[in-house]
């Protein structure tokens, strides 16, 4: 007995046949359900998880002007938003914080006031587009910010998050204040 087109051994079982309406129309239901699907992961993605990303740069800075001998100092905070997207940056947020202090509960959390009557400082709340940047500028004092030791330093955005400074950039800005306002109280 000779194989026929449709009987197991033959590769042309699938391809020698007309298919019917019903298998092309399931064939283009379940199409048609895998773009939508990805359509609405990328949809939840792109509104719920993809962000703004912030970068938050801090130090003490010396301010230079042609002609002027006086260099004012100035603890600045720079958020300079990655994208994508726009991001609206409300408060300047430090906080005392360790692994242990995380542990037993004794971090310590506060919020800096902005400096409204600095002309050369920029002003909160501040709306960034995407590769925009903006400066903080604080007096940098012996009363500054920087007198409590504070481990973080950051900006808080409009999603509710906050970013942060590196902590090595901090420490060295305390270290700074340290060493021109520790000893001569």
């Amino acid at each position: 007995m000779e194989p026929t087109p449709y009987s197991r051994g033959s590769s042309k079982r699938y391809f020698n046949r007309d298919m019917t309406t019903a298998e092309i129309a399931i064939i283009i239901s379940v199409i048609s359900a895998a773009i939508a699907g990805l359509s609405l992961g990328w949809n939840i993605y792109r509104d719920v998880v993809l962000k703004a990303k912030i970068k938050i740069d801090f130090g003490v800075r010396v301010i230079i002007q042609h002609g002027n001998q006086h260099r004012p100092e100035f603890v600045n905070i720079a958020a300079t938003n990655h994208g994508p997207g726009i991001v609206n940056l409300s408060m300047v947020h430090v906080k005392n914080s360790s692994w242990w202090r995380w542990l037993f509960r004794k971090e310590e959390y506060a919020v800096v006031i902005h400096d409204y009557q600095n002309p050369l400082s920029g002003q909160l709340p501040c709306k960034l587009g995407v590769g925009e940047k903006l400066d903080l500028l604080f007096h940098y004092k012996a009363d500054c910010m920087l007198k409590n030791g504070w481990s973080h330093i950051g900006i808080s955005d409009s999603f509710g998050r906050t970013h942060w400074a590196k902590s090595k950039q901090v420490k060295e800005a305390i270290r700074q204040w340290e060493k021109d306002f520790r000893n001569k109280k």
